[in-house]
């Protein structure tokens, strides 16, 4: 929906409450795509987020909780009374009231369960035994398993007896009378079945299961080579414990994709950051990351402080030092976000350092040979000193290639001692171009400096 249209049905809202006319704010959001009217509820007060959802149906308020950002679902559920939230909690998915229920502070959290719906409560419970970024965190216990006796006629009715939802059974799964998985039906195949055939007879014991402690970018991982629209979760004995669908999927890309994304730019580890986090918040992200860019800059400036003397006979050098580390960073990045990404997707690890490091050094040289010529070449025009652009030359081709070296070696080298190869590797990549482009173009000037001068 236009951005306007929602703005303007968020203006008749906002006037409807100030109005206090609840009812009439409930049927301006209603006319808005189920998405849309989340999104225009998480901007409007948290106390009027409370007092809208206080009001409606408890089907219809579970239905903009699920769509609210876990963040903003937690603040809004801490609003209303715990009569409401447990009305509201049993009517959500259990895999989205755990994740409302694990940002409420315990007492909350407690108050609610016990008066929440005995069998929802018992769905839920489970899941809150799981850290988020998990793949217990992230399943679902909504799913409908068969035992392998049953013929093709007694799943479908049994699935019929229950009520399935049909997002949660593009796949069946079946297990023994231990709750083990031990197979794999499609519905389609369950359906053009010969009604007398045993599930033992179609299912497919070829099933891929995940432990339930798997962390969650592991999983999309799985999800996204096997493509899959569901990944059935399995606890240490292989216990069928929970089913993850393909949108809980999207989230999960999402996430990741904004953790690493935040880790490579500095701004905090956690990925929760928005455009309109509260400024506190924001400040306490960013500023420790602005402190420790602060440390690696003093270094550089340690570097060039060796060369003063240099400098003051040749001032000209102060104006092209910057090039030869700014290029360095560049590159150093380009290769950090190709390497992070490798990482990632799993395409590369520890194991292919030493291949991965001649490359990117090969790479270097030839994009060093490219990028020094030119600078070298605009050094002299400029400048009409020949050796400058030798000297700058020089600098760039070994600048580069220790750019492509640092971008390949450091993430890597972070993830083989188990930390995310996104958390620190920009601040250290940049560190060492810094210091290597301005401590080598320095050192061959003052080397070439009788020439220079």
């Amino acid at each position: 929906m236009e951005p306007a249209v929602i703005e303007a049905t968020l203006d008749r809202v906002r006037a409807a409450l100030e109005a206090g006319r609840v009812d009439e704010a409930i049927a301006a959001l209603n006319t808005l795509h189920p998405a849309d009217r989340a999104e225009a509820l998480a901007d409007l007060p948290l106390d009027d987020q409370a007092e809208v959802l206080d009001e409606l149906p408890p089907a219809e308020a579970a239905d903009l909780l699920e769509d609210l950002e876990d963040d903003d679902a937690a603040q809004v559920a801490k609003r209303l009374s715990t009569e409401s939230l447990a009305d509201v909690l049993d009517e959500m998915e259990p895999d989205e009231a755990a994740d409302v229920l694990g940002d409420l502070s315990p007492a909350l959290r407690e108050s609610a369960l016990a008066q929440m719906t005995a069998e929802q409560a018992e769905d839920v419970i489970p899941l809150l035994a799981y850290p988020d970024e998990t793949a217990g965190g992230r399943m679902t216990t909504e799913f409908r398993a068969l035992r392998r006796h049953m013929t093709a006629q007694q799943a479908i009715e049994f699935l019929r007896s229950e009520h399935a939802d049909s997002e949660a059974h593009y796949y069946l799964y079946v297990v023994d009378r231990f709750n083990k998985l031990i197979g794999i039906v499609g519905l389609r195949e369950l359906v053009v079945a010969d009604p007398a055939a045993s599930i033992d007879s179609i299912m497919s014991r070829d099933v891929i299961s995940v432990p339930a402690t798997l962390d969650q970018e592991e999983i999309a991982r799985v999800i996204t080579k096997y493509d899959l629209a569901a990944l059935p979760i399995v606890d240490a004995e292989g216990h069928l414990v929970g089913v993850i669908n393909h949108d809980d999927l999207v989230d999960v890309i999402e996430a990741e994709a904004t953790e690493d994304i935040y880790r490579l730019a500095n701004v905090g580890a956690d990925g929760d950051l928005q455009v309109w986090s509260p400024i506190r918040q924001t400040i306490g992200r960013r500023l420790p990351w602005l402190y420790i860019n602060l440390l690696t800059a003093f270094l550089a400036a340690w570097v060039i402080s060796r060369f003063e003397a240099t400098i003051a006979k040749l001032a000209v050098l102060a104006v092209f030092q910057s090039i030869v580390a700014g290029e360095g960073g560049n590159a150093g990045t380009q290769t950090l976000a190709i390497m992070v990404r490798g990482i990632a997707l799993g395409e590369i690890d520890f194991r292919h350092a030493w291949r991965a490091l001649l490359r990117e050094a090969w790479i270097g040289v030839l994009q060093g040979v490219a990028i020094g010529a030119a600078v070298a070449i605009g050094a002299w025009l400029w400048r009409g000193i020949p050796i400058l652009g030798l000297v700058i030359g020089l600098a760039m081709i070994v600048n580069l290639i220790a750019a492509g070296i640092a971008g390949a070696f450091v993430p890597l080298t972070l993830k083989a001692l188990r930390l995310d190869p996104a958390l620190a590797s920009a601040v250290i990549v940049t560190t060492v171009t810094d210091c290597v482009g301005f401590g080598l173009f320095l050192w061959l000037a003052t080397i070439f400096l009788q020439y220079l001068t």
